[in-house]
């Protein structure tokens, strides 16, 4: 019976305890994910910024196509005629 009783609060407590160590692995794998695709969100955010700064630039100076520009920044030909 003492044993048994043994046992159970074993058992319980390991759940437990396996429970708030998976919890707190949860959050750490999510926080390091959030982390991640933020940086690369930002990055992607910056690298469009750059290549639509240097399209307008490039159509202001009158000189390419707009097809030129594209093949130059990888902006679609809409985008550029947008700026």
């Amino acid at each position: 019976e003492g044993r048994a009783e043994g046992r159970a609060e074993g058992r319980a407590e390991g759940r437990a305890e396996g429970f708030k160590e998976g919890v707190e692995q949860g959050i750490e794998q999510g926080i390091e994910q959030g982390i991640e695709q933020g940086i690369e969100q930002g990055i992607e955010q910056g690298e469009r910024k750059a290549n639509e700064s240097m399209a307008r630039k490039l159509k202001s100076m009158g000189i390419l196509s707009a097809e030129q520009i594209s093949e130059t920044t990888g902006l679609s030909v809409e985008a550029i005629v947008r700026l």
